[in-house]
């Protein structure tokens, strides 16, 4: 008797395929992709900080 899968979504390698073809698509439409060197934030700090609170709101 064979075995089912447990896997329900895509594979590994469908994921890798569709994400270089995504890429190739996004290239070929004439858009660069910038890398940004590790340890720079995504973060623009012109704009003021983002007061998020995590975990369980305080009662006042």
């Amino acid at each position: 008797m064979a075995t089912k899968s447990k896997q329900s979504g895509p594979t590994t390698r469908e994921l890798r395929e569709s994400l270089e073809e995504d890429v190739k698509a996004f290239l070929a439409s004439g858009k660069k992709i910038t890398q940004i060197p590790n340890g720079v934030s995504g973060v623009d700090s012109s704009k003021g900080t983002k007061n998020i609170a995590l975990g369980q709101a305080q009662k006042r």
